[in-house]
């Protein structure tokens, strides 16, 4: 079961000003309506994840705050008025942040899922390696070695298994504050994919 408190740490560093703020329009930036897994909700409504998936095993309540960072930054606290109520529905493998009516796939564990993960042309599963990864990406135009400062190694913390990891971000289409995350194993043996954490759809997404 994923970590509660880690999880609202790490959503809750999402956010967005309400101001004149637009969504990355790059072809390189990665959007939920790009990602399709067979049999998995990506996005929709509460009612066809439940069709789809079943009940989740887990739920727990938590807020979003939907201002920009850096303005949080600045300001030094967070105005209530702009706190969204939310709720986590955690799956075995899979998820999801749920607001009024609305759903939205937040993370996947590779290990636990047999699925493919479609993004745009790119397919990912549990078996792709950091190497494999990096190649695909670059292929695509969606990385260089200019941007290597994006590459990140540190002690997993999701889990709180303080495993040895790297992550990789890549720009996000519907929030240009925060990025889609690919974190692979960093072990001597082991180098594979574990799992991918997509921020909140706060652009002509769930977020209003």
């Amino acid at each position: 079961m994923l970590g509660k408190n880690v999880i609202v740490l790490l959503i809750s560093s999402f956010s967005l000003w309400s101001g004149n703020t637009f969504a990355q329009n790059t072809s390189c930036a990665i959007s939920m309506n790009d990602v399709f897994i067979p049999g998995i909700l990506s996005i929709g409504s509460y009612s066809q994840l439940i069709e789809s998936q079943g009940y989740p095993n887990s739920s727990f309540p938590s807020t979003l705050n939907p201002i920009n960072p850096l303005c949080i930054k600045k300001s030094g606290f967070v105005p209530p008025s702009n706190v969204v109520q939310c709720e986590y529905l955690v799956y075995d493998a899979f998820e999801y942040i749920h607001i009024g009516d609305s759903v939205q796939l937040v993370f996947i564990d590779l290990r636990k899922t047999i699925f493919p993960i479609f993004i745009k042309d790119f397919v990912i599963n549990r078996t792709v390696s950091q190497k494999e990864f990096l190649y695909k990406i670059k292929k695509r135009g969606w990385w260089s070695n200019e941007l290597d400062e994006y590459k990140i190694g540190k002690i997993e913390s999701h889990y709180c298994t303080y495993t040895d990891v790297n992550c990789f971000y890549l720009d996000y289409a519907e929030d240009p504050y925060s990025s889609v995350i690919f974190t692979f194993y960093a072990e001597l043996f082991s180098n594979k994919i574990w799992y991918i954490e997509f921020p909140v759809m706060r652009i002509g997404g769930i977020i209003h």
